[in-house]
């Protein structure tokens, strides 16, 4: 998840996904090597690469000037809430494309500040289009795509990029990642993972009244920041052969394929485990049952979850014990925690065919 991001003002960092590129990371790696070998310290690595390039970006203050004519969208194999649209057929409009993924949780959490702007400045000429462009294999699913869309009560128009044509097109690199284009067609602003908000609706405003709308009034959103734990929690943590790096510990009969692992036999209860440390407050994972739904028991440092520390996805019974289904591919949401701190998380598949992709987390 294009996991940290260094800037200059208001907050620590930046969170989002990235996209996995293994060509990229070897090359880091090679770089990394020769400046230990130098003596050097490494403060921060950032790609310079992700975007179109000219334009500003949430780094720093005030619209481009001018900016690039914005790609169009490619290769979309379905839409969502509006027939095809083209940037040509936008012209005349102020366009934000967001970049998404729906088991994404840094994509997940833009979206009432989404909603919030298109139910306010849709009328004034806003078109928010989100581009569906996937991480795992399961996210280029149409039916999967169009089951989030509903779920997430999302109501502006979704092209759905399985092929990642667009993505491709506008050169990105982030889920998420907004390219906020004015009525003539020229991206002027980019804002790369969560945050921002405030930043983008001014500019979104900007662009209106250059286009002739009147806006008047406070903005439809404040921004929260990143709290400062944020900088020492966990970072997201990928399994299978891909991205895995061993932080996750499998007990039981795993079987590692390249996006993530499979329980793929049961054995005596309790025996099956995927274990985990980590620092942060909440605690997501992505998921998947390889056939029927998969009873998970979830606990932390060994105890089954309170009530109060279960996250939405998590029931806690009558005798206290807490459990996710997986029935479907997704983000869960498995522990919520009042403060910031260190625990030991457990999984305990109680069918086979669970599948595992990653954790993530959120402070």
């Amino acid at each position: 998840m294009a996991r940290v991001s260094v800037r200059g003002r208001r907050r620590p960092l930046r969170r989002g996904r990235r996209r996995f590129d293994q060509g990229f990371w070897i090359r880091v790696a090679a770089v990394a090597v020769a400046v230990v070998l130098a003596g050097a310290i490494v403060v921060a690595v950032r790609y310079s690469g992700a975007g179109l390039s000219g334009v500003s970006s949430g780094q720093s203050s005030g619209l481009s000037a001018t900016g690039p004519l914005a790609p169009d969208f490619t290769g979309i194999v379905d839409w969502e809430n509006s027939a095809p649209l083209t940037m040509d057929s936008l012209r005349g409009k102020v366009v934000l494309v967001d970049f998404w993924t729906y088991s994404c949780i840094n994509c997940q959490r833009t979206f009432p500040f989404l909603r919030q702007w298109w139910d306010r400045y849709q009328a004034d000429g806003l078109v928010i289009v989100g581009v569906h462009s996937p991480e795992f294999t399961f996210e280029k699913d149409v039916g999967n795509v169009r089951r989030a869309v509903k779920d997430y009560g999302i109501g502006w128009p979704v092209a759905v990029d399985s092929n990642m044509a667009t993505w491709n097109a506008f050169s990105n690199q982030y889920w998420p990642a907004e390219y906020l284009i004015d009525a003539g067609g020229h991206v002027r602003h980019t804002n790369f993972g969560e945050g921002d908000y405030d930043a983008t609706e001014r500019d979104i405003q900007t662009l209106l009244a250059a286009s002739g709308h009147k806006i008047t009034g406070p903005l439809a959103t404040g921004d929260p920041g990143i709290t400062a734990d944020a900088s020492s929690e966990t970072p997201e943590t990928y399994v299978g052969s891909d991205r895995g790096d061993g932080s996750v510990a499998f007990q039981g009969a795993w079987s590692q394929q390249p996006e993530y692992e499979q329980l793929t036999a049961v054995g005596a209860p309790g025996s099956d485990i995927a274990s985990l440390p980590y620092k942060a407050r909440r605690v997501y994972m992505v998921a998947a049952p390889a056939a029927g739904p998969v009873t998970v028991h979830v606990t932390i440092d060994g105890r089954d979850l309170l009530p109060a520390q279960a996250g939405s996805s998590v029931h806690v019974d009558a005798a206290g014990r807490s459990t996710v289904v997986v029935d479907h591919d997704d983000l869960y949401s498995l522990v919520s925690l009042p403060g910031f701190s260190e625990h030991l998380l457990q999984l305990s598949p109680e069918q086979p065919g669970f599948r595992l992709y990653t954790f993530t987390f959120g402070s």
